[in-house]
């Protein structure tokens, strides 16, 4: 599920595809990263995933880095949205994550 709220932040609920990897960066600051399916799409006969990469700074990073592979998700933040070589990429950098 994905839903816009007023001040333009997204809210994304759906099930985490591997275990969250916490890391450090120099400067002393924590960085998280995971991903999320949030649904699925209809693609001619097949269905298709649509996956959303999300990171999470600082306390929030700490909160996500408990999430592993499986688990269900509830994530709000501002959404990037790239393409590269034909494929369309969801990044959310992530303001609260639910434990």
């Amino acid at each position: 599920m994905q839903s816009k709220l007023q001040d333009g932040n997204i809210i994304i609920c759906g099930y985490v595809a591997r275990d969250a990897e916490l890391k450090s960066t120099q400067t002393g600051k924590s960085l998280c990263r995971w991903s999320v399916k949030v649904g699925e799409r209809q693609n001619g006969e097949q269905k298709e995933a649509i996956w959303v990469n999300c990171q999470a700074w600082h306390g929030a990073a700490r909160a996500a880095s408990a999430k592993k592979k499986g688990d269900t998700v509830l994530a709000v933040g501002k959404m990037d949205i790239s393409e590269y070589e034909g494929k369309t990429y969801k990044n959310l950098v992530c303001e609260f994550v639910s434990i």
